[in-house]
Parts: C-alpha cells; sequence; structure tokens
C-alpha cells in the first residue's frame, strides 16, 4: 500500500496562490505532525518519503524520529510549481494577468502560470514516482500536497483534471492506494488513525 498523506495546517497562505512558496506549519499543524505518532506509529512503513517542502518535512519528522527511519526526499511529489503566480494573492493575480487568470479558469488542467506547470505535469511527474514505489517494499508513506493528491486521484479514478476540485483532501487527511498493475483508491481524505484499518 501506498500512504499519501497531506501535510499539516500552514499559516501565512490565507488568499494567497501557494504552490513552492515555503510556509510554516501553524501551531495546529505541528499538534497534527506529533498527533501522527501515536495514529501511524503502529504501521509498519517500509518507506517514509516527502516533498522537498519544507511543511511537508515539518509534518513527517516527528513520526520519522519515533520509528527510527530516514525520511526519503522526493521531487517529483513536491506540490505544483505556480511560477510567477507563487505567493502572490489572488487579488494581485486578477489584476495584473486578468487574461491568463480567465484562461485558467477555462481549462484548469492543462493551464500552466506563466514560468510554471499545469495540473497534467503534476499528475504525470507525480504518477511515474508512484509506479516507481510501487516496484518496492512497501507500505510507504508520503507527506505531499493537495495539489499532487487531487492530480493522483483524477488519473487513479479517470476524473478529468479540469474538474480536479473535486477532491478535497484535508491537511493531515490520508489517501490510501493499493498498486495493482495500475492503483486501486481504497480511501481518500480519512484520519490517518483509521488506515492502519485499511492496510
Amino acid at each position: 500500500m501506498i500512504v499519501l498523506l497531506r501535510h499539516g495546517w500552514t499559516e501565512g497562505g490565507k488568499g494567497r496562490c501557494v504552490g513552492r512558496t515555503a510556509l510554516p506549519l501553524s501551531p495546529e499543524g505541528r499538534t497534527q505532525a506529533l498527533s501522527l505518532i501515536d495514529d501511524l506509529g503502529g504501521i509498519p512503513f517500509a518507506r517514509l518519503c516527502s516533498s522537498p517542502a519544507s511543511r511537508a518535512q515539518a509534518t513527517v519528522a516527528p513520526l520519522a524520529e519515533r520509528l527510527g527511519l530516514g525520511v526519503e526526499i522526493l521531487p517529483a511529489l513536491d506540490e505544483i510549481d505556480m511560477g510567477a503566480w507563487d505567493g502572490l494573492s489572488f487579488n494581485e493575480i486578477r489584476a495584473r494577468f486578468p487574461e491568463e487568470y480567465a484562461a485558467r479558469g477555462q481549462r484548469l488542467g492543462n493551464y500552466r502560470a506563466p514560468d510554471g506547470e499545469s495540473f497534467a505535469d503534476v499528475a504525470e511527474r507525480a504518477m511515474a514516482a508512484l509506479a516507481e514505489l510501487a516496484a518496492g517494499p512497501q507500505p510507504v508513506l508520503v507527506t505531499t500536497h493537495a495539489g499532487v493528491i487531487r492530480s493522483v486521484l483524477c488519473r487513479v479514478t479517470g476524473h478529468p483534471l479540469d474538474g480536479l476540485f473535486r477532491f478535497s483532501p484535508g491537511c493531515g487527511r490520508c489517501t490510501v492506494l493499493r498498486p495493482n498493475g495500475t492503483f486501486e483508491l481504497v480511501a481518500d481524505d480519512v484520519f490517518a488513525r483509521s488506515v492502519r484499518d485499511l492496510l
């Protein structure tokens, strides 16, 4: 099994376009990270992996320390690169890039912000990384991001990428995949404490 864990709650991102922008965990996010020790600590994970983002690494760090496992950094599971928009407020984006912003709304899955990437790009790199993980020892825990999880869920379920906001992975919540030639969705947006019963 492969468990995708969205990082804990952050602070400083409200109203902003956050892709690769670095955000710290909020106090609630730090509490979520500590709770993973009890929620996931009894699972014999073969590997712990993380996006390079500091918020993802901070989320898995307490669990990794308790389990005595290193954390493998997987750039392919980093959040979407929003290019010139990254870190800007949505109001500023609408003011500075009105035509581009409108175009994104019309073709969300394949739209690339200036100097950025699309959710289709994210899905391609993420699915390739998961295929590599599926070929190795399991279970695997991967701490990643909403954009990555949404893109993966679209590919796994066949849902169009333009409608990826149908999926709403919560901070500190898990999506469980079963590799079986492709990937089978076992559960999405479940509390971490529920994962043990799904493996």
